[in-house]
């Protein structure tokens, strides 16, 4: 079996560098099999509507009614996802490797930094172990890795989604309070609450994730193929309380609540705002916002479909949608670096600008906008209360 594994994947790699050498000695030959192979890879079809030849670059299992040129939607799904597995790992590493350099070494120690960079060292680690679920799609969904790497991947997977949905919280909370009580929060927004606060969200992700490392198991599937899964023993096979009060609390503590206290965070921050007649558009606050909707757009769908295998394991829409919808929850963690590299390009000289200076320039433009909100929102507090001081004093006097 594992020959025969080794054999699929040499073959896709001789695919490869064949592609590669097409492109290099013949580039108009090598644009129209570009062209084949991309609709063969997104939409397979029958073996009579090949253009070129048979073997794919990844191959796809044909579908269940066998009619020509009939569309596998279950082999789409599955080739997109391979394609954001694929941008993740490569993508996610790289951008957050450099906003954990930039941010965490480049730039001056603030509080907003500490956020940042907690956030992309579980996006980083998420995409490192993303790299065994890549390999897993490319041997049709088979775990030739073991019973300890299967629930360390496991672990990961949902540590970084529950660190991740609880920073933004942590952030969004953070900026409300510097709008609405600016002298407060100058007085405790201190370095060592941040890294207190960032240790107590590790804390919380890390419960949170324990029981997908204790009950992730490895075992025999379909056609020989070694599985790696969420399996909960109960006491009957129609009794699956127990699954479901897993995927409840991943719902509701890794979704539902923290949407709701960042969306009601964000909304004061807003009101604040303009109490403060602070009415320019913030491009640090557009950003930050920015996380937060792409995290909720692409963990929504995943979401979405665990609700409905709550209800029915074995609907059909499951087996078509969530591929895609586990690789867009994936792609997540590459997302963050790519909001930070648009914010921080310029469009005069962009192409003499390298890549550490424009996450600089992004991450300093967010910890100076945040600085800038909350020393105005302090000048009015202090001239607020100086016009009410006279007031109180002349009360004071009359009695």
């Amino acid at each position: 079996m594992t020959n025969a594994y080794q054999i699929i994947l040499a073959k896709k790699i001789l695919k490869v560098c064949l592609f590669c050498i097409d492109i290099w000695h013949d580039l108009p030959f090598a644009f129209l099999l570009t062209l084949n192979i991309c609709c063969k890879f997104l939409f397979p079809v029958s073996s009579s509507c090949t253009m070129v030849s048979n073997i794919s670059l990844f191959p796809a299992k044909p579908s269940k009614d066998e009619q020509a040129a009939n569309v596998d939607m279950e082999a789409i799904m599955e080739n997109i996802s391979i394609i954001l597995y694929t941008l993740t790992v490569v993508l996610g590493i790289t951008g957050n490797s450099v906003v954990i350099w930039v941010a965490g070494f480049k730039l001056k120690p603030k509080v907003t930094n500490v956020w940042l960079v907690n956030l992309a060292i579980a996006d980083l680690i998420f995409c490192f172990t993303r790299v065994f679920s890549l390999i897993k799609k490319l041997f049709y969904d088979h775990w030739p890795f073991g019973v300890f790497l299967c629930k360390f991947n496991g672990f990961f997977k949902y540590a970084n989604m529950f660190c991740s949905v609880f920073l933004l919280a942590v952030i969004s909370l953070d900026r409300m309070l510097c709008i609405w009580h600016p002298i407060f929060m100058r007085r405790h927004h201190k370095m060592w609450t941040a890294r207190v606060v960032a240790v107590c969200v590790w804390i919380a992700a890390t419960v949170f994730s324990s029981p997908y490392f204790m009950y992730r198991q490895v075992y025999p599937g379909k056609k020989n193929l070694t599985k790696c899964s969420l399996e909960v023993k109960e006491k009957t096979e129609e009794d699956n309380t127990a699954k479901h009060a897993l995927y409840s609390i991943r719902f509701v503590c890794g979704f539902l609540l923290p949407f709701m206290v960042i969306l009601v965070c964000y909304i004061l921050a807003g009101v604040g705002i303009r109490r403060t007649r602070f009415s320019r558009k913030s491009r640090s606050l557009r950003v930050l916002v920015s996380l937060v909707i792409a995290f909720f757009v692409c963990w929504a769908p995943y979401h979405s479909l665990l609700l409905v295998k709550m209800v029915d394991n074995k609907n059909p829409v499951l087996k078509v949608w969530q591929p895609l919808a586990s690789g867009m929850a994936y792609f997540s963690s590459c997302v963050n670096p790519l909001l930070y590299f648009c914010m921080g390009l310029e469009v005069r000289g962009r192409f003499r600008q390298s890549l550490i200076g424009i996450y600089r320039r992004a991450l300093a433009n967010v910890e100076e906008q945040m600085s800038t909100e909350r020393s105005m929102d302090e000048s009015i507090t202090s001239r607020y209360s100086s016009a009410v001081a006279p007031r109180r004093s002349l009360d004071v006097a009359k009695i």
